[in-house]
């Protein structure tokens, strides 16, 4: 059921295509540079800012799922509600650009006060040495659903072009987060007596104590700086469709070939991811999507046919799905389990700053030289000194004689 929840939800957000078909929607909408430069980070952003806010709450919870499921189908509703309008008010020029911007706000920051529930939850759910293939096969279904998402988006907007495509294409999503929330409802939460029942403070004491506990934690200060730099991909994304598009000279319809070749990537960084990092971390698979980057980074600039950027596509995906991976399973073997939801709310409002921050430095260079090139340089040396950073962050699992890893740092054997 957690692999369910996850493969549904991401891959109805495939169709909505943050990366690839919304800048060339938003773009054709009128929208800023820095807004376009916003919109792959804009939901795993929102996501991450009210996890400071809710997590005191979540630490004495005995029970997550009430809490998960209640604020999962509120996190899902405003997509139904964006697609009916647009589809409803498709003259509505003034209105469509904020209500396709909101959409993901409004569901981010709903979602994000119970992620740290949710992200406790299944952590205690499955066993340390099957978190990494656990994640994967989430991003795995992700996936195979979204093959059928780029030839979807190609015919939507073949067929029906503007705004009235991008209504059906909420209401697909819709369809598939709803599956996603029935999924969640079925979910068998493990409750034991090892659960810490902590003392709750007031929430100005709990902020006081906040920068204590990251100092603790030298491992996570680092881990944060691997993580802003390692937005390399995300800052470049933005722009990548809309320059091959422009490279090519292809019409937007044809962003959906550019999907599913991102999705075939993922499929394939999924597997690898869940495989090494079930064997050897997280960390080595962070490492490896690094290095891809790099490579990326590299190649770019002598790439101009279609079928070259099929390929980087696919590279993308690849990378960007594994990295993912190996970073949920790595922050999580990171983080002490005792305090572990206010630790991983940390870790997230860093990231959503981080993301924010990154995503609008590489927005604001392409506004002022309108060089793509430049860009890319940019990707490339901040893809460098992430790699350098993680590399100064020892593997935190540790191999057991039976061969599953021993939990990290002083953690309790998670209940099963």
């Amino acid at each position: 059921m957690h692999c369910l929840e996850g493969g549904f939800y991401m891959a109805g957000l495939a169709f909505l295509a943050p990366e690839t078909v919304l800048p060339v929607f938003v773009k054709n909408l009128g929208g800023p540079d820095w807004l376009i430069a916003l919109l792959p980070v804009i939901l795993p952003a929102m996501f991450a800012l009210p996890g400071l806010i809710s997590a005191p709450y979540v630490e004495q919870l005995h029970r997550h799922k009430p809490f998960v499921c209640g604020f999962g189908v509120l996190q899902r509703l405003p997509y139904l509600i964006a697609g009916i309008f647009m589809l409803l008010a498709p003259q509505a020029a003034g209105f469509i650009l904020p209500v396709v911007v909101l959409t993901p706000i409004i569901s981010g920051l709903v979602g994000g006060v119970a992620v740290q529930a949710w992200m406790e939850m299944v952590t205690r759910m499955i066993p340390e040495h099957l978190r990494a293939s656990g994640w994967a096969i989430r991003y795995l279904i992700q996936g195979i659903v979204g093959l059928s998402a780029g030839p979807v988006i190609h015919w939507m907007f073949t067929h029906h072009p503007g705004v009235q495509g991008y209504a059906w294409l909420h209401l697909i999503c819709f369809g598939f987060l709803f599956l996603s929330a029935i999924s969640q409802w079925s979910m068998k939460e493990a409750v034991g007596t090892n659960l810490l029942r902590l003392p709750r403070p007031s929430y100005g004491t709990y902020l006081r104590e906040l920068p204590g506990l990251l100092k603790s934690q030298p491992k996570l200060k680092r881990f944060i700086l691997v993580r802003f730099t390692g937005t390399g991909y995300l800052m470049l994304v933005a722009f990548l469709s809309i320059h091959a598009l422009t490279v090519t000279g292809r019409g937007t319809a044809d962003a959906g070939h550019l999907l599913l070749a991102q999705m075939i990537g993922a499929l394939f960084g999924n597997v690898f991811a869940g495989w090494w990092g079930n064997r050897h971390g997280g960390r080595i698979v962070m490492l490896f999507s690094r290095v891809l980057c790099l490579a990326l980074c590299v190649s770019l600039p002598w790439i101009t046919n279609f079928t070259g950027f099929l390929v980087v596509f696919f590279i993308w995906g690849f990378g960007v799905f594994a990295e993912r991976v190996g970073d949920l399973t790595f922050v999580a073997e990171l983080c002490p389990h005792r305090r572990r939801p206010t630790y991983q709310s940390i870790m997230g409002f860093c990231q959503a700053i981080s993301l924010m921050t990154a995503v609008q430095i590489g927005g604001l260079l392409y506004s002022a030289t309108q060089s793509f090139f430049a860009l890319v340089t940019l990707c490339g040396t901040f893809a460098a000194i992430s790699t350098i950073v993680l590399l100064t962050i020892p593997e935190v699992r540790i191999k057991a004689k039976t061969g599953h890893a021993s939990p990290a740092l002083g953690e309790d054997a998670p209940m099963v």
